[in-house]
């Protein structure tokens, strides 16, 4: 799942592609086999026709990124609220409607095999187009009004950003503290605690960190947890300045790879020798709350029993 930054990076190359371009059209087929009920999302023919009418004309003024959701704020004071989920990712270039589906007719990173799974497109005044592809078709893609997104329920309840400069690390350790009988490596995944870390990122802090994914949340001592939090903020933004994580089917709005797979210590690294200078340490996998968690036995320490 695309995590804080990989969402980080799509924005920002959305931004350099689609700011101020109208909304010409949009198609979708994610209602097509999609049994959602009245669920209200586009996967409901009916909201769908809604989200058509609402879009189409509309300007392209602004996006932002919350936690992994992504903001495109149009001209008509509505706001397109994009949740990539497993497999999604937003990209733009130039498509045509071939045989049933969407291709891309340009060469390059657009028709890697991935990005081939197209479910949503808006098509743009400057004949591109904006597209979702997503191979497990789990995205969640709504529209709200720009003055009430505070009742979109999945943004009410997100927590505090990592890289907004107004969290502090206390803060962060009176959240996380207060997760009593809490494993940490669920606290981290917690979006209503920390918004934007998930299973790749929380690896590999905790393995940077020297903690136990199983130690307690409320049991880790305080400049241990502020340590996380640092760590966390390096992670992240290491991360964005090699344009997120593709180690599955991410790609950013070009249609490129990020590069964070390549400097894994922990994630996807299951029984390969620690990295850890002067750990002899075999990388285990286990399953925490029914989410996985790559750790060292050897260094990483269990706080809390």
């Amino acid at each position: 799942m695309p995590e804080l930054p990989e969402v980080h990076t799509t924005v920002e190359g959305l931004k350099k592609l689609v700011i101020n371009k109208m909304i010409r059209d949009v198609w979708s087929d994610f209602h097509v086999g999609t049994a959602v009920g009245a669920r209200q999302t586009i996967k409901n023919r009916k909201y769908f026709d809604k989200f058509r009418k609402i879009v189409m004309g509309a300007k392209i003024k602004s996006l932002e990124r919350r936690g992994k959701n992504i903001l495109i704020h149009l001209s008509n004071k509505h706001t397109i609220v994009v949740h990539m989920k497993m497999t999604g990712h937003l990209m733009v270039g130039k498509y045509k409607f071939k045989n049933k589906k969407w291709v891309a007719i340009e060469k390059g990173p657009l028709q890697d095999s991935f990005n081939k799974f197209i479910h949503l497109v808006f098509s743009l005044s400057n004949k591109r187009h904006l597209v979702l592809s997503d191979m497990r078709k789990f995205a969640s893609i709504t529209i709200f009004k720009t003055e009430e997104l505070h009742k979109h329920e999945t943004l009410a309840e997100l927590g505090p950003d990592p890289l907004d400069p107004n969290f502090s690390a206390e803060k962060f350790f009176e959240i996380i503290h207060s997760k009593k009988n809490t494993p940490i490596k669920s606290s981290l995944l917690d979006q209503s605690a920390v918004s934007g870390i998930g299973n790749i990122y929380s690896d590999e802090i905790l393995w940077e960190t020297g903690v136990h994914p199983f130690s307690k949340a409320d049991k880790i001592p305080e400049k241990k947890l502020i340590e996380i939090f640092g760590v966390a903020q390096k992670i992240l933004r290491f991360s964005i300045k090699h344009g997120g994580d593709s180690k599955s089917d991410y790609r950013n709005a070009f249609g490129e790879k990020g590069r964070f797979q390549n400097f894994h210590k922990a994630y996807g690294k299951k029984d390969q020798k620690c990295q850890k200078k002067n750990c002899l340490g075999i990388i285990q996998r286990t399953m925490i709350r029914g989410r996985s968690a790559h750790f060292c036995p050897k260094h990483q320490i269990k706080h809390g029993g």
